[in-house]
C-alpha cells in the first residue's frame, strides 16, 4: 500500500510540472516584417517592467492588427497554440517582458473538445505461501516422527489504468510595441477596377490612419489616393515606403486625390 501511495504521488506531481510549461514561450513566433533593429530604433519608449495587458475575444488577424496600429502599436510577435493544461496569463505577461513588448493581448480561450486516455499504474505484488510435512525417522532406539514447515514467496506485478479526461482549449496571444511613425499611414494598391475608373496605374489607396500621427494631423483620410510624393509618381506600396523613407524627418508635398478631387498637403513628418 506504501508503493502504491508513492506511485500515485510520482504521477500528480507529473501532472503538475507539465503543468507549469509555458506555452506562450514554447509557441512564440517573432513577426517576420519587425526585426530587432527596426523595434529599437522607432519604439517610442524603452521597454516597461511590465507590459500593459489587454484581453479580447479571438478575431480575425488583420482586424486586430489593424486597430492597434490605429493606435500607433505595431506587432512583434504572437503565441498560438493548442492546450489541455491549464495555461496561466501570468505566463503570457513574462513571454511579453522577455520579448521586450509595450502591450500583451491575451485571446480568451476557446474550448475545442475532451480527449480520454487512460494512465497505466503498475504496482509491485508479493505472494507467500506456506507449506508444513512430516517424516519418520527410523533408529537403533525405535522410531520418531518429525515435522517440518517452510514459505515461498513470489514476487510480480500488477497494472491498473487510471482514466484521464483531459478539455482542451485554443490558447493566444500577441505582442505589441507602441511605434514611432514617420507619416502614419497604411496603404494598399490599386484595385484594377479603380485603374480603370483612373486611367492609370499610379496612386495607393489609404486604408489606415494612425491616430495623432502627422497624417492624421493633416487630415489624410481613409480612401484617399495618394498620386505623388515630392513630385515622385507612386506605383505601389512599396515604391510609397522606399519614397519616404529618405524623407524622414523633413516636409513633403503630398498629391492625392479625394472623390475625384485632387488635393495638395504639406506634411511635416516625424524623424
Amino acid at each position: 500500500m506504501k508503493n502504491a501511495r508513492v506511485g500515485i504521488v510520482c504521477i500528480v506531481a507529473t501532472l503538475l510540472v507539465a503543468g507549469c510549461a509555458n506555452g506562450y514561450k514554447e509557441f512564440y513566433k517573432p513577426a517576420s516584417t519587425q526585426t530587432l533593429e527596426m523595434v529599437a530604433t522607432r519604439r517610442v519608449a524603452p521597454p516597461p517592467a511590465t507590459p500593459i495587458v489587454e484581453r479580447a475575444r479571438p478575431t480575425p488577424g488583420d482586424q486586430v492588427l489593424d486597430a492597434y496600429a490605429k493606435r500607433s502599436y505595431v506587432m512583434i510577435g504572437n503565441s498560438f497554440f493548442n492546450s489541455g493544461k491549464n495555461e496561466s496569463e501570468d505566463n503570457a505577461i513574462r513571454q511579453g517582458q522577455q520579448a521586450g513588448a509595450d502591450l500583451v493581448l491575451i485571446l480568451n480561450p476557446v474550448y475545442t473538445g475532451s480527449v480520454s486516455s487512460s494512465i497505466p499504474f503498475t504496482t509491485p505484488t508479493q505472494t507467500t505461501s506456506r507449506s508444513t510435512g512430516t517424516a519418520t525417522v527410523y533408529g537403533p532406539g525405535g522410531t520418531a516422527t518429525a515435522y517440518g514447515s517452510g514459505s515461498t514467496t513470489t514476487y510480480g506485478s500488477t497494472t491498473t489504468y487510471i482514466p484521464v479526461t483531459t478539455n482542451r482549449s485554443d490558447f493566444g496571444a500577441v505582442y505589441f510595441v507602441k511605434q514611432r511613425f514617420g507619416l502614419g499611414l497604411f496603404t494598399r494598391d490599386l484595385l484594377d477596377a479603380e485603374r480603370q475608373e483612373l486611367q492609370s496605374n499610379k496612386g495607393v489607396v489609404v486604408r489606415l490612419v494612425v491616430d495623432e500621427s502627422p497624417a492624421f494631423n493633416a487630415d489624410i483620410l481613409v480612401g484617399d489616393i495618394i498620386l505623388s510624393i515630392d513630385g515622385v509618381s507612386i506605383g505601389s506600396t512599396q515604391s510609397f515606403t522606399d519614397t519616404l523613407r529618405p524623407r524622414s524627418g523633413k516636409l513633403v508635398s503630398i498629391a492625392m486625390l479625394r472623390r475625384g478631387q485632387h488635393i495638395e498637403k504639406e506634411v511635416q513628418l516625424n524623424p
